[in-house]
């Protein structure tokens, strides 16, 4: 722990940067790269559902599509952040979900994957923030709103677990199915 004798000079130079937005150049990228890869993963995950939707399996329908909403929900999230710190943005394309489902379990598999790898994503822009003293963007990105703060990405990562853990079960897809949104929705019964 590092203790300051002194404090600066408040009448100093100031970064006059801020005066157009209080975030910099390298945590703007990092966030919009966030919100694009936000919005993707919405859209796969409602390529999951719709994959399980035209097989009649409703409830893993309603799962990713649930999923989804998550996803467009911490989109949302980012970008009220970027718009609150006035930070001018061109809005991100996203691609086109291009990979082949070869069974009902690699849904499944590639959820894990894209919650790691939103995870590890979230960590770079933590990292940032605290290199540059951007203690706002670290507290915020560290809060404990039970709908966008870090710990949501850990417990989704976690769901995806369990979830992938029943998909590769042996039993019917129908009690699988049931088995799985039980487990999202914390219903233990």
């Amino acid at each position: 722990m590092v203790v300051k004798e002194t404090a600066k000079d408040p009448t100093g130079p100031k970064d006059i940067s801020r005066r157009e937005c209080t975030l910099s150049k390298e945590i703007q990228e990092l966030l919009l790269r966030q919100l694009k890869h936000e919005l993707q993963n919405h859209n796969i995950y409602m390529n999951f559902a719709n994959y399980f939707g035209v097989r009649g399996f409703v409830v893993l329908e309603e799962y990713f599509k649930l999923r989804a909403d998550e996803e467009y929900l911490h989109h949302s999230w980012i970008r009220k952040y970027l718009n609150e710190n006035d930070a001018e943005y061109i809005y991100p394309t996203i691609d086109q979900f291009d990979k082949k489902i070869v069974d009902m379990v690699d849904p499944f598999k590639m959820t894990v994957d894209l919650e790691i790898e939103t995870t590890q994503m979230i960590y770079e822009i933590v990292d940032q923030a605290a290199a540059e003293c951007d203690w706002a963007t670290f507290n915020w990105l560290n809060g404990h709103d039970p709908v966008t703060g870090m710990l949501v990405n850990v417990e989704e990562e976690s769901i995806s677990r369990t979830a992938l853990d029943i998909a590769e079960s042996e039993g019917s897809w129908l009690r699988k199915e049931k088995s799985i949104m039980n487990a999202y929705k914390g219903d233990t019964d």
